[in-house]
């Protein structure tokens, strides 16, 4: 038997005894029972945390009014002055610029104004008049200079900071938030976000079209001094080479054509007046009772050709039954020659009134053709002087386009004015919300926070489990000090 008493000579011993390498499931298992208090301590605090920040937080609220920016406006007026027919790649930066104006100050400014913000504590807080605070901020640089106190100034920079605005991908809806501590405000200032906007973009319209209209009035003047100078070019011209016009026609430019349609007329005149003077003159060997051409018909003639007739009808009865020798026809024979004087003296005078007015046609002719000719040279004389003119003419038009042009543009402006092309709409108006934004729900952070207070527990009681193994360990460790052997027994 070996003696523990007797001394062992040589070099100590020790023996140590050493666990697996890192931790297994049963002694994690045993600590997390042995810390169960613990965890369930850390669960509870964080709960309790929870319940302090969610009570401290004060609560806000977001609204949301949609906004549809159609980039095409709607066609009142076809002009170019406004109406935005946007290329194809376009639309999207337009509906980013609108975004950009529902930020810009002078929507903001409207709001306030018309919201009376400066009066919300919200927006313009209470200054502090605690001395420390104060103290603190100018040895920080945070008290802002006098310039940057204006109350319109700190309600449109938290304005702001409770504001957003964004656009959803692949539409041009825009989406306008407002986040305040009061959900009645956040919708209210939503809104009143919306009406701005549409009151300054009418604004700027209304403005742009002014400040063309007073430009194109501007311009008119001096248009329609242009004009009448260019008028007054073209009459001074007509009075000096005698251009006279008429329905929009030079006056010898009417009188060439009326004397050509005149001796036209007056040529089949003439060739009427000669055929009828011909079947005069060979009338004139016929006999007394031949029939006569319509044209040379009169009511002497007539007359005289049925008495003619008359008296050949009695005197060929009356020699039928008593002879040509018989006394009375030679009455009747005398009788017939002077019906056959007096028709052939007719015969006589229409020819002499054919022959005048053959005369007279060919005078008439004659004159309408020295009327023509000297028409003609006139014309020709114009025609060298209507160069001048038409250039003049050229540019009076040219003048009086721009100058109407203008004037319809002018009135165009002025009347657009008073109009709103802008195809921009709500499509949802803002609300008060039902649930805060900030912060969360206890729904969410409670359970949350239980979570996180359990794993934080767990983890210290693995902690103190580790802890308290170690210092087991360390009593059960026996030291040796006699000197000849030393037993250690370590438990990892």
């Amino acid at each position: 038997m070996f003696d523990f008493g007797s001394p062992v000579r040589g070099e100590p011993v020790i023996i140590e005894t050493k666990g697996r390498d890192g931790l297994d499931g049963t002694l994690i298992l045993r600590r997390l029972w042995r810390g169960t208090g613990v965890i369930l301590l850390g669960g509870f605090a964080a709960v309790v945390l929870a319940v302090v920040f969610l009570g401290a937080m004060t609560p806000t609220y977001t609204a949301v009014t949609q906004i549809l920016v159609d980039p095409a406006d709607l066609p009142v007026i076809a002009n170019d002055l406004s109406n935005r027919q946007p290329q194809a790649d376009s639309g999207v930066s337009i509906a980013e610029s609108q975004t950009r104006v529902m930020q810009s100050d002078n929507v903001l400014r409207r709001v306030i104004e018309r919201l009376d913000l400066i009066q919300d504590d919200e927006f313009v807080p209470e200054p502090s008049t605690n001395p420390l605070v104060l103290r603190t901020k100018a040895l920080l640089g945070m008290d802002p200079p006098p310039a940057s106190r204006d109350p319109v100034n700190l309600a449109l920079d938290n304005l702001r900071l409770k504001l957003g605005v964004r656009r959803a991908e692949r539409t041009f809806v825009i989406d306008v938030y407002v986040q305040t501590k009061d959900p009645e405000k956040s919708a209210r200032i939503a809104n009143a976000i919306a009406d701005a906007y549409f009151a300054e973009d009418a604004a700027a319209r209304t403005d742009a079209a002014r400040r063309a209209s007073e430009a194109l009035t501007g311009r008119l003047t001096t248009l329609r001094q242009a004009v009448e100078e260019a008028e007054r070019k073209v009459l001074q011209y007509r009075v000096t080479n005698k251009l006279v016009t008429s329905s929009g026609r030079l006056l010898s430019d009417q009188q060439l054509s009326d004397l050509n349609q005149q001796l036209v007329t007056a040529t089949l005149k003439t060739a009427e007046a000669k055929a009828r003077l011909d079947q005069a003159r060979h009338m004139r060997t016929g006999e007394a009772g031949t029939a006569l051409p319509e044209m040379l018909q009169s009511l002497e003639m007539q007359n005289l050709r049925q008495q003619y007739a008359t008296l050949s009808r009695n005197t060929a009865e009356l020699a039928a039954r008593l002879g040509d020798r018989h006394p009375a026809m030679a009455d009747q024979y005398a009788q017939q020659r002077d019906l056959q004087r007096l028709i052939q003296r007719e015969k006589e005078r229409i020819i002499d009134t054919s022959q005048k007015d053959y005369d007279r046609a060919v005078a008439g002719e004659a004159a309408v053709r020295r009327s023509l000719d000297r028409a003609k040279t006139e014309t020709a004389g114009n025609d060298r002087a209507n160069v001048g003119l038409r250039e003049l003419e050229r540019e009076l038009e040219a003048r009086r386009s721009i100058y109407e042009a203008f004037l319809r543009r002018s009135r165009e402006t002025n009347e657009q004015e008073r109009l709103n092309s802008s195809n921009v709409r709500v499509i949802s108006t803002a609300t008060p919300p039902r649930t805060r934004t900030w912060p969360p729900s206890p729904k969410l952070v409670l359970p949350l926070a239980l979570l996180l207070g359990l794993g934080l527990g767990a983890g210290a009681a693995l902690w103190l489990g580790a802890r308290r193994d170690h210092r087991v360990a360390q009593r059960l460790r026996p030291s040796v000090s006699t000197g000849a052997r030393s037993f250690r027994a370590v438990d990892a």
